[in-house]
This record gives structure tokens, C-alpha cells and sequence, in this order.
């Protein structure tokens, strides 16, 4: 019988695009070039770019490598690129920055998934287990307060705090915990094969995989599930329930 219920949140909760992707790094770039030129440091938007290209590369390795990074961490390979000598108040400035820049162009809640979440919420604990790039996950979650669905989570696991990213199954172990449920009782719902399914799966939980907005899946041999509109969720945990 399952008892929790863990999401991803990229592509699963909400959805992005490469538009919306290229937006928010337009204000990224802007919002960090204005302060830096503000705080007498000489660099163009140009810097700005690459430097920030090189703190996103920082975290693409380490995803790959299933470690975690703060984002102050990348923000510091940012300014080695610059070869500015930052302090610690500065690059906690930037980081606040990219958080500002996530929020004014976020990422889209998924169509139906507060009326379902909701529902959820009411007979099951609902936890969050989500690999960062250089969204801070504290920033995520006044995102999720903003749409008002924060409400209905009570576990947080975001790999920018951890040191570790899905598939590792510290990860789902941490929000397990959390959560106060053996992995045999919750079910995570995400949309990658090898970090949400693989995840899920090697720490001993059901795997429903949502291919609402990532169509790119093909070689999923292990999801118990697999729906593409949040409608159809609820009758899928149902099914695995019994």
C-alpha cells in the first residue's frame, strides 16, 4: 500500500522551455552585469554570458558525475572565468541574482497539477526531489508558494543542498525520511529515465514516469507507470496501491 508520494520538478511539476530558458538567461545576464558594473568591476554582458556558461557547464559535469553543487560554488567558477576576486557577500548577491532572474521567468506550472496535488495532499505526504542547475531550490520554493502549491509539500530534497543528484538514492532516502515512509510505501513521479525512474526504482519504490512535456524517453524498461496528463495520476496511483 503506498503511503507517499515524491514528484521531480523540472518537466514534471512544471514545464520549461528553451525559450523561456533563453528569457531567463537575458535577465541572468542583465541583472548580473548591473550589479557588478555597480560595484566597480569592469566587465561586459558579454563576460556576463560566458562566465555563466562556465558555472552551467560546472553543474552539468557534476550532474553527470550524480554530485551536487551549490550554486555559490559555480558562481565561484563564474568569477574565476572573470578573474574577479569576489567576496563572500558579493557572490551571495549573484546568487540572489539568479534566483530574481528563475522567478521573472519561471518555469510553468504543469496544466491540472494544483486541483490533483490538492486531492493528493489530502490522503498522502508529498515530497519534492529535484536536481538543481543554477536555480537555488530556495528560490524554487517561493516559486511554488507564489503558484500556491507549497502547501501541499512536506519534504524537500534539492541537489544544490545536498551533495549528491538523483539517480543516487541518498537522494530518495533523504526524502523518504523526511517523509517517515519505508521505500516500499511511495512512489516517485518524474520524467527521466535514468535519474527519476533508475532513482526510484534502486531504492525500492514504485516509478510512475510523466512524458506530458519530455517526449525524449524511449528506453524506459522499468517505470510502473507511464501518463502524460496529470488527469490520468490519480487513477495510476490507485492501481498501484493494490
Amino acid at each position: 500500500m503506498l503511503k507517499a508520494i515524491t514528484f521531480d520538478f523540472w518537466q514534471t511539476l512544471y514545464a520549461d522551455s528553451h525559450t523561456n530558458w533563453q528569457s531567463r538567461q537575458a535577465v541572468r545576464v542583465n541583472l548580473c552585469h548591473t550589479y557588478l558594473v555597480g560595484r566597480g568591476y569592469s566587465c561586459t554582458p558579454e563576460d556576463i554570458a560566458g562566465g555563466l556558461d562556465v558555472a552551467y557547464n560546472l553543474t552539468s559535469v557534476r550532474w553527470h558525475q550524480h554530485l551536487g553543487v551549490a550554486v555559490v560554488t559555480c558562481m565561484e567558477a563564474f568569477a574565476e572565468r572573470l578573474h574577479l576576486s569576489l567576496d563572500e557577500t558579493e557572490l551571495s548577491a549573484l546568487v540572489s541574482l539568479l534566483g530574481a532572474a528563475f522567478l521573472e521567468a519561471p518555469p510553468i506550472l504543469i496544466p491540472d497539477a494544483k486541483l490533483v496535488l490538492a486531492r493528493l495532499s489530502e490522503n498522502y505526504p508529498l515530497g519534492i526531489i529535484s536536481d538543481s542547475a543554477l536555480t537555488p531550490g530556495s528560490f524554487v520554493r517561493q516559486l511554488m508558494a507564489r503558484d500556491g502549491i507549497l502547501e501541499f509539500f512536506t519534504a524537500f530534497t534539492f541537489s544544490d543542498e545536498t551533495a549528491h543528484t538523483k539517480p543516487e538514492v541518498v537522494q530518495f532516502y533523504s526524502t523518504l525520511k523526511q517523509l517517515n515512509v519505508e521505500p516500499a510505501e511511495a512512489v516517485h513521479i518524474g520524467d527521466i529515465f535514468r535519474t527519476d525512474i533508475v532513482g526510484a526504482k534502486n531504492a525500492g519504490m514504485k516509478a510512475i514516469r510523466f512524458t506530458g512535456f519530455n517526449k525524449t524517453e524511449t528506453n524506459d524498461t522499468l517505470s510502473d507507470a507511464v501518463v502524460d496528463d496529470y488527469r490520468q495520476l490519480e487513477a495510476a496511483i490507485v492501481e498501484l496501491s493494490k
